[in-house]
């Protein structure tokens, strides 16, 4: 059996960016569940990140919100672009079971086209999911609106 990797986007999916920007990005948060469920997932699988952004700012969320412990240094992936770098950065979990939480129905939909096997669970959550539309022939393996619900979908598989 393969090894299992999580990747999860920062925004809108473990850092609650709405209470940061309506802070004037002063306040970092998580979402209630995310210290708890990384700590279950963290039984079963790697953790990683895979972020598009400010590379710092980025960084900084995940040591204010002091959960930068629960990703090994390895599988943190902080690009200014997620869709230009997708193929790169998942090319390097070939011998794994990868599991993508991401906000964007698009990234999720570009790491699906590029690898198949890749587990999709769209965390349907935030101003980006709210407003996207469906592509078509496109379905996310799994369609989450809270993390609590990832840990059944990781030991699934």
């Amino acid at each position: 059996m393969k090894q299992k990797v999580i990747l999860f986007d920062i925004d809108y999916t473990l850092f609650d960016t709405e209470k940061f920007k309506g802070t004037n990005l002063q306040t970092f948060s998580l979402y209630e569940e995310a210290v708890d469920v990384l700590a279950k997932l963290k039984e079963n699988a790697y953790l990683g990140i895979f972020s598009e952004g400010n590379h710092n700012l980025q960084k900084t969320k995940l040591l204010k919100t002091k959960i930068h412990n629960s990703f090994a240094k390895r599988y943190i992936h902080i690009v200014a672009n997620k869709e230009e770098k997708v193929e790169e950065i998942l090319k390097k979990y070939k011998k794994y079971l990868v599991f993508l939480v991401d906000d964007k129905l698009t990234v999720l939909y570009q790491a699906k086209q590029l690898f198949p096997s890749l587990v999709t669970i769209w965390v349907k959550r935030g101003r980006y999911a709210l407003k996207q539309s469906p592509i078509e022939g496109f379905t996310p393996d799994a369609i989450i609106g809270s993390l609590r619900e990832l840990p059944p979908i990781v030991l699934s598989k």
